[in-house]
């Protein structure tokens, strides 16, 4: 299965893959290790917290702002199941609990773990945000929950455009371009808790130099559709309400990574009627824009 960019492979759960693959890129394997808390010795854990509909909580062998970007830590899902990143072998382990189960582990790797991992190795900044493509051009989608954002996005894939992000999208900065690095082939038009949706064909797995983005702000249902391009500190705030992220000792690196993008990618706000009838104006409109 192709993922941000990388083949991921799991080893003891066959059946998750998808047999998509390419030579060139990094391999990621998922692999059962009982016990790898104590298998990597993370004597560290937070307290619980909320997340996804479960208790969770980290694991380390120090605190996460002492660490550099290439060390190994775990989430543990409450009675679900353990994940690790082995920062060496570049793997993923896991361990069982009582309410394990195959689907549980693609939705914890696919939806949170690997994100994290890929934000933490400072590989890419992760925003939370839904994407396709448009004439081979990305776009994004950012909303507040519930804003409608999944229901766009699921939209634009009916009209046959290529699936980018359901959730979550890394972006890689290359001089003054800023790459969309397409997450995972899944799809929830409507949120599910633990649940990744429903497996799109049409999902694109090469990087692309990123168009746009649209914010999406809710109107009454006989409200005009209309597209504005914010500037200033509004554009950044369109970037920074988008990550996925929110570790206080990385502040000050989102903060200067979303100031310089800002100065590159354009961010239009959509004015959107809450009527479901009234998608396709949206569409087309976005369409016009874009093209």
């Amino acid at each position: 299965m192709i993922v941000f960019n990388r083949n991921l492979l799991f080893v003891n759960e066959p059946q998750l893959n998808d047999h998509l693959e390419k030579h060139s890129l990094e391999n990621i394997f998922v692999k059962e290790t009982p016990f790898c808390i104590e298998h990597h010795n993370l004597t560290l854990k937070t307290g619980w917290f909320p997340m996804s509909g479960q208790e969770a909580r980290y694991h380390s062998t120090i605190p996460f702002h002492k660490a550099d970007t290439a060390f190994s830590w775990g989430l543990e899902i409450k009675n679900v199941l353990t994940l690790v990143w082995d920062a060496q072998k570049c793997e993923i382990h896991y361990s069982k609990a009582e309410q394990y189960a195959p689907e549980r582990l693609r939705f914890w790797v696919l939806h949170t773990f690997l994100p994290l991992v890929l934000e933490l190795e400072r590989s890419y900044r992760i925003m939370h945000v839904g994407s396709v493509e448009v004439g081979n051009k990305p776009i994004l989608f950012s909303a507040f929950s519930f804003g409608g954002k999944s229901t766009l996005t699921d939209y634009f894939i009916q009209k046959g455009h290529p699936l980018l992000s359901d959730d979550s999208l890394g972006i890689e900065k290359k001089g003054d371009i800023y790459y969309a690095i397409p997450s995972y082939p899944f799809h929830r038009p409507y949120r599910k808790v633990e649940t990744l949706g429903y497996y799109v064909k049409n999902f694109s797995t090469e990087p692309k130099p990123l168009h746009a983005v649209y914010t999406l702000e809710k109107a009454e249902p006989d409200a005009s559709v209309s597209i504005e391009e914010l500037k200033g500190i509004e554009k950044f705030k369109a970037f920074h309400y988008s990550s996925f992220i929110d570790f206080d000792f990385m502040k000050k690196e989102r903060f200067e990574f979303f100031t310089e993008m800002a100065k590159h990618i354009q961010v239009y706000k959509v004015t959107i009627p809450w009527d479901l009838k009234r998608l396709d104006e949206v569409y087309r409109k976005i369409i016009e824009q874009t093209t």
